[in-house]
């Protein structure tokens, strides 16, 4: 949990939320408002995924560049 929290491209994809909070109170309530917050949503995501694939990355290099599904077929887990 914590390599998310610390990690800086999920700290600058929350503090986009800042500015969309901020735009959605003087907005007018319409799709243009829903596509901002679905686009703040992928950004998340994104971010969430970025961080989940540098770990598992590393992971994969710590193991001699063999993945969890190799190392698993190989008995090795």
């Amino acid at each position: 949990m914590r390599k998310y929290v610390l990690n800086f491209t999920v700290i600058s994809a929350f503090a986009g939320a800042v500015t969309l909070i901020k735009t959605s109170k003087n907005a007018p309530r319409d799709w243009r408002l829903a596509l901002l917050w679905i686009g703040w949503l992928v950004t998340v995501a994104n971010a969430f995924a970025a961080v989940s694939e540098r770990t598992d990355q590393k992971e994969v290099e710590a193991h001699g560049g063999k993945s969890k599904l190799k190392r698993r077929k190989d008995g090795k887990i």
